[in-house]
């Protein structure tokens, strides 16, 4: 390991990742770059870590825990460790693109405190994967342009250290963390910028009931975060509840007229939308629960 600082720490939060974060830190290991960078897990899987991996990755610095960390508990743990001035999020499902690296560190020297890249679906044959896929990943879609957004999945997502030094850490306890991030970057009016060039692969849910389950949850975790970071009065959750039946609709609209304005992916757009509408549906409940039932506020930065 380099005394120095490295150029960029790599952060990944790892669950029950199984052989796809072998493939990452493979992805990770053969990059094409000069600069150096540290490779950060860190694992809360309740059967730790599949066997042999610390043994393959040296270099990796491991950090293993008995207790479910979400995403935004993970990260802030790996942020505490890490040694960059910049920082790189990628989930340990996915595949990074081999310029990777140098592309985040190029793209940093702008002023731009965020900057996101392009998602590209890792399994191509599997049309339960792109129903997942386009119910998540739609907007960042590879061929989209160079823009600024208001939200960038943290599956392929890089900051500068201040970001975190000056708007605090990740909320915790939740999904949606990186989303709640980001609006807090905005509202202080720093956009977020978009960089198809940053890429990665993304292995999607392949099995149709832990596809819908997942966006049942994370359609519930959304609504409680807007609930609580953006002020809902009483009012303003029973009307998003309603009419909550509303959003399967407007968003296969919107995944829609991306497929067909982009094209790389508008095939399997074609082949796959009722598993995407179902998806959609199955997020649409889980907010629509967020908003209408109880829920505990465990959320805590």
């Amino acid at each position: 390991m380099d005394k120095k600082d490295p150029d960029l720490s790599v952060i990944i939060a790892s669950y029950n990742s199984g052989n796809l974060l072998k493939e990452c830190l493979d992805s990770l290991q053969n990059q094409r770059t000069e600069k150096t960078y540290e490779v950060i897990v860190v694992d809360s899987s309740p059967n730790g870590l599949p066997p042999g991996i610390r043994e393959r990755f040296p270099k990796v610095r491991w950090y293993w825990f008995p207790e479910r960390k979400f995403c935004g508990e993970a990260r802030n743990f790996g942020l505490s460790v890490s040694r960059g001035e910049l920082i790189a999020f990628i989930d340990a499902d996915c595949r990074a693109e081999p310029d990777w690296i140098d592309n985040i560190l190029d793209a940093h020297q702008s002023p731009y405190l965020a900057i996101g890249g392009a998602i590209a679906n890792g399994n191509l044959d599997s049309l339960i994967g792109w129903g997942a896929y386009f119910c998540e990943f739609s907007q960042w879609m590879p061929n989209t342009p160079s823009k600024p957004l208001r939200d960038i999945a943290a599956t392929n997502m890089s900051y500068k250290r201040k970001a975190f030094e000056i708007f605090g850490p990740l909320i915790e306890g939740t999904y949606s963390s990186d989303t709640e991030f980001h609006w807090r970057l905005g509202r202080n009016g720093h956009q977020l910028q978009f960089h198809p060039s940053l890429r990665v692969s993304h292995h999607n849910i392949q099995h149709l009931w832990k596809f819908l389950k997942h966006e049942f949850e994370h359609g519930r975790s959304f609504a409680k975060v807007r609930i609580f970071y953006q002020d809902f009065s009483r009012w303003r959750k029973w009307l998003y509840g309603t009419f909550s039946f509303l959003i399967p609709g407007w968003l296969f609209l919107k995944v829609g007229v991306r497929n067909f304005k982009n094209r790389i992916y508008f095939s399997y757009f074609l082949k796959s939308w009722p598993l995407l509408l179902l998806g959609l549906m199955a997020w649409s409940l889980g907010e629509g629960f967020g908003y209408l039932l109880p829920i505990k506020a465990d959320l805590k930065e």
